[in-house]
């Protein structure tokens, strides 16, 4: 039962919308427009694995803190608030390409009626310009939101009838009149061979969920699940249109292929159902992915991304919803829906999913090779010894410029700073007698008594001096005098059998060395990546010299030094242990399916991708703390330096010792006006 639980808590937080824009809107469109059936049906597999290997690189990012990220490494967190902006561009098209589909169904049902009112007899049939119809569905659902509708699981409800009323009438079709054609050609892999099956793979990456829950037992279990019945789901569909469909070459872009699809097999008369049946899945999927369109919004204006202002990701006291942040996503979602063709929007909402992907694999591949430390460090060990209970001789051979000198000598050997105060008096040690001294040798694991005192040596003296350093703690015993007779055998016995306890206990784990990332090691991966990236490059141009010697060498050599990164050392404590192969294969793959998807894609993602560089530029460099109240409150406080102190006062003798005083000025309001709180002043701008 918890597992079904989870299972329908999965598919309710936006993978049941996922896989309802795959089987219901991309799946046709990519077996009427782009590929064949069974190159959609090869494109399935290879997308199971891209989505399987996609939701574990960001599971593994659920855990991080972003605040620390931003404050320690500025490149890291760049990355990750592109992989974000990039979620948020792949979900704007995915709500505007349901609703140009929504718009299409509501034209369907009157039968064409409501395009010819709204645009004249003269607008084309099959995808309207402006759509007119899209961008309405859009304000209506975002002024729902405004008014404080939430997410529901009746939505899952209607979207699953839906589903379930599509694939119905889509099975009766093929019962009745498919046939097997589609698989007795020559070339399957119609119209260009693997670019086909890459570019409906592309097409599909997105049916797949974006994120696992918890990697525990039952969550594992949860993602198996839930990303076995997007396969199998895909995989039903395109069987049961490679059945109907006969791929052809079109003129134009088809906006909704289900309706030519029921036209051409003589199903005319259910083309209204079909249309009421997609209006459902369309309009509930389309209510589960705007949440996540607006909560990513809301995530950059948080104190956690400090991207946007904080005011947007303010709720409403009336509706409990981010209205502001609700009316950006729906403006935003509004623009391409008006406008943009369902072509253009479904190769960018591809493009923009890979894109996150490419960027969080690329994070996740360097970053437990990094060290936390770049400075090399000189070899030492830490270990307890006895601090000498001598008092240290003043040395009266070398005069005041060689004291000085020395003082400057032993600041640039040990680099310390030493004090230059010369009139504090040496303690005093205190006479300690012979039983502590041997209690403290015993518990330092010093040489057993008798307890020889350390020669007294002056420090600047053996610093200047041209013979050999002074003798380490070790090399003492050899030179003390060993002829007290007061020894003790039984102390000597117990330290013994001390020792051998503790070699037996640490003979174990903690001899084994950790193996930590260093500045060599980081070398070695850097190398390595930039070999994954020549792998990478190799391949595409292999693809597209239709050279596969060339493909294949890429190919296995990203492979191959992916696994060897396995070998070099790396942070696994952390929460963040993705293996290099899923990071690699990630990357290869991301940008092989990017490269056929981005004829179309390139110039809205460049133009995307800019104004989020622009975002982070602003607000690491300029003016990152524009959006703080603090801040603007910390700015009316003026130090004020005065160096008069209060003779009168009683402690008027310590300020003269400790120097002007500080005093903190806060600027007096204007006259007439009451002291005005920072809740007031924001209203009163408004």
């Amino acid at each position: 039962m918890a597992s079904s639980g989870s299972l329908l808590d999965v598919l309710c937080s936006g993978s049941g919308a996922r896989l309802a824009l795959g089987t219901s809107v991309i799946s046709y469109l990519i077996v009427y427009n782009e590929a064949s059936a069974p190159s959609l049906l090869v494109a399935v597999l290879l997308a199971t694995i891209y989505g399987t290997m996609s939701a574990r690189c960001k599971t593994s990012l659920r855990s991080l803190q972003m605040p620390y990220v931003r404050a320690t490494n500025k490149f890291d967190f760049g990355c990750l608030f592109l992989a974000t902006w990039l979620d948020a561009l792949a979900a704007m098209c995915a709500c505007a390409a349901l609703a140009r589909t929504l718009s299409s169904c509501l034209d369907a049902m009157t039968g064409g009626l409501a395009r010819i009112l709204i645009l004249g007899r003269n607008a084309p049939a099959n995808e309207p310009w402006p759509d007119v119809l899209g961008v309405s569905v859009v304000f209506l659902v975002t002024g729902m939101f405004m008014l404080g509708l939430e997410h529901s699981r009746a939505f899952s409800l209607i979207l699953t009838l839906g589903m379930f009323g599509l694939n119905a009438i889509l099975s009766a079709v093929g019962w009745w009149r498919g046939d097997m054609l589609a698989w007795s050609t020559d070339n399957y892999f119609q119209p260009d061979g693997l670019s086909s099956v890459f570019l409906a793979t592309a097409l599909l990456t997105y049916s797949f969920p974006s994120d696992w829950p918890q990697q525990h037992r039952s969550g594992r279990f949860t993602a198996t699940l839930i990303t076995g019945l997007v396969s199998i789901s895909l995989l039903l569909t395109a069987i049961c249109l490679s059945t109907v469909v006969h791929y052809k070459t079109h003129e134009e872009y088809v906006a909704v292929p289900l309706f030519n699809i029921l036209d051409e097999s003589g199903f005319h008369k259910l083309v209204p159902a079909s249309a009421c049946m997609l209006l459902l899945t369309s309009s509930a999927a389309f209510l589960e992915l705007f949440p996540e369109l607006y909560g990513i919004v809301v995530r950059l204006a948080t104190s956690e991304w400090r991207i946007l202002s904080k005011q947007i990701s303010y709720e409403s006291s009336e509706s409990g919803n981010p209205v502001l942040a609700v009316f950006i996503g729906g403006s935003m979602c509004a623009m391409l829906a008006f406008a943009c063709p369902l072509q253009h929007l479904s190769y960018t909402l591809a493009a923009g999913h890979m894109g996150g992907v490419f960027l969080r694999a690329f994070y996740l591949l360097y970053i437990p090779y990094r060290p936390k430390f770049m400075a090399p460090s000189s070899e030492s060990s830490l270990s307890y010894s006895r601090l000498s209970t001598a008092p240290i001789a003043k040395s009266s051979s070398y005069s005041s410029a060689a004291t000085s000198s020395s003082s400057r000598l032993k600041r640039s050997l040990w680099k310390i700073g030493l004090p230059k105060n010369r009139g504090l008096k040496k303690p005093k040690t205190k006479p300690r007698n012979k039983q502590e001294l041997e209690k403290e040798w015993l518990l330092l694991g010093e040489p057993t008594s008798p307890c020889p005192q350390r020669e007294g040596r002056d420090v600047e003296s053996t610093i200047l001096s041209d013979g050999e350093p002074p003798p380490s703690d070790f090399e003492y015993p050899d030179k003390f005098d060993k002829s007290d007779s007061d020894t003790s055998t039984d102390i000597d016995a117990i330290v013994d059998e001390y020792r051998e306890k503790i070699k037996v206990t640490t003979a174990g784990p903690l001899e084994r060395s950790v193996r930590v990332p260093t500045v060599s090691s980081w070398r070695v991966t850097i190398f390595a990546i930039v070999v994954i990236g020549l792998g990478i490059a190799l391949c595409i141009a292999g693809l597209v010299m239709h050279w596969a010697p060339a493909a294949f060498t890429g190919g296995i050599g990203v492979l191959i030094v992916t696994i060897m990164m396995g070998f070099i050392p790396k942070y696994t404590g952390s929460v963040i242990n993705v293996s290099p192969m899923i990071c690699g294969m990630s990357l290869l793959m991301g940008v092989i399916l990017f490269s056929e998807c981005a004829i179309h894609s390139w110039p809205g993602l460049l133009i995307w991708m800019m104004a989020g560089l622009i975002l982070v530029i602003r607000c690491d460099k300029y003016c990152c703390n524009c959006f703080e109240h603090t801040t603007m409150l910390n700015a009316q406080l003026i130090p004020s330096v005065s160096g008069k102190t209060n003779a009168g006062s009683a402690s008027g003798s310590t300020s003269n010792l400790a120097g002007p005083s500080t005093s903190i000025r806060i600027p007096r309001p204007p006259k007439g006006v009451g002291v005005v709180g920072l809740p007031q002043r924001i209203n009163g701008h408004r």
